[in-house]
């Protein structure tokens, strides 16, 4: 089951990518974070990033995650535009 998942987006000039990130509950007490990242319209790659006896640590690193790419100027979207 999903916990939680964020969509960035980073456009600039011909820069077109994103950059997803989700915390799943395993099912046996740990939680699995995972980051999706690739150009636009592409396959994407994954890597995950750990793996974490509670919710609280995922999240933690989870959002740690996601203010640094936003920092890098990747915006939070709800979908990327077509």
């Amino acid at each position: 089951m999903i916990v939680a998942r964020q969509l960035l987006w980073f456009y600039s000039g011909s820069s077109d990518k994103v950059y997803r990130a989700e915390v799943k509950e395993n099912g046996n007490g740990t939680f699995t974070l995972t980051a999706f990242w690739g150009r636009r319209g592409k396959m994407l790659q994954s890597q995950e990033k750990g793996c974490f006896s509670t919710q609280w640590a995922a999240m933690r690193v989870f959002h740690d995650l996601m203010a640094s790419k936003r920092a890098k100027g990747y915006r939070e979207v709800e979908s990327v535009p077509a």
